[in-house]
């Protein structure tokens, strides 16, 4: 089921559409019509837009899964909620996507000038990274029934396999992304996912 191919999509700030209500989710709060909370952020969705370059890469993998341990092509993950999230795969689509290093440098800025606007920023930047994994996974599915993407770092999924998705994909020759030594992602708007495919 392992495909050697590797697929790429990008996409300008200006395509994705961010989703306002979940950016308020992520500063956790409510979008109840406060003029002055959605003034400020319109003009921080507008910032994000004009510095963001979304990018992404996937590549399928063969899945076989064993008690609690996956192996992929790239290696073996141990993790009940993932075994439960692939069952019924064979194989998976393994993803990492970007919103890009200018969403960095506004956050890097704003933190020196406007705390409340850098925090703001940052939610739409979340948002508008997740609105681009929506629109790479449905890219991915294209028609076939897939389950809901899984992500390292939850569900016992330890981060150190950020490493072996990383090489699988050549994450960062093609996407830029780099990991710190705790395994992080930067820019800090970035994803990495696993999207198995059910068999019908």
């Amino acid at each position: 089921m392992s495909d050697n191919t590797v697929y790429f999509a990008s996409a300008t700030g200006a395509e994705i559409e961010c989703d306002k209500r979940q950016a308020y989710r992520f500063m956790g709060c409510r979008d109840d019509g406060n003029a002055g909370l959605d003034a400020l952020y319109r003009e921080c969705e507008e910032l994000v837009k004009k510095e963001a370059s979304f990018k992404a890469v996937w590549r399928k993998s063969s899945v076989l899964i064993e008690g609690d341990t996956v192996t992929f092509d790239f290696g073996k993950i141990t993790s009940a909620a993932l075994c439960k999230n692939l069952e019924g795969c064979t194989s998976a689509y393994v993803f990492a996507a970007t919103a890009g290093m200018g969403v960095d440098r506004l956050l890097l800025r704003y933190d020196k000038l406007d705390s409340v606007k850098a925090m703001v920023i940052s939610a739409v930047g979340s948002s508008a990274a997740e609105c681009w994994c929506d629109i790479v996974n449905g890219k991915i599915a294209d028609g076939k029934k897939t389950k809901p993407r899984f992500s390292p770092g939850y569900g016992g999924v330890d981060l150190r396999h950020q490493r072996e998705i990383f090489d699988f994909l050549e994450a960062e020759k093609r996407l830029g992304i780099t990991l710190t030594d705790s395994y992080f992602m930067v820019p800090v708007k970035s994803v990495t996912a696993f999207i198995g495919v059910v068999e019908e």
